[in-house]
């Protein structure tokens, strides 16, 4: 479990938009959460960032009702979807030391 610094975070995030939608990748954080598509198209986008979070970092968060229908710029959802992140993975940190199980980073 590697959890990764913000600016990874948001570059996947980013790379896994503009895949999805053919957005230009220079306003793709600006524009606002509800014109990147309908719920499903921004549930599917938040599925992919999972999956590569998974893949590369052994991380994962979930998606809800409130990330897919957050107000806002699309930066807005990647700051929330980080910060849910790094809750997920303070609380595997402090299960894994209660449980005595190390990690390559101690807390």
């Amino acid at each position: 479990m590697k959890r990764p610094d913000f600016d990874s975070f948001r570059a996947v995030f980013l790379e896994c938009l503009v895949q999805l939608t053919n957005l230009d990748p220079l306003v793709s954080a600006a524009i606002k959460w509800s014109e990147v598509g309908n719920l499903e198209v921004r549930r599917q986008l938040l599925e992919v960032v999972i999956a590569k979070l998974q893949a590369c970092c052994g991380l994962r968060f979930e998606v809800n009702h409130r990330l897919l229908k957050l107000e806002g710029p699309v930066e807005s959802v990647i700051i929330q979807a980080y910060h849910e992140l790094n809750t997920i993975y303070l609380v595997e940190k402090i299960n894994n030391k209660i449980r005595g199980i190390s990690t390559s980073t101690e807390m």
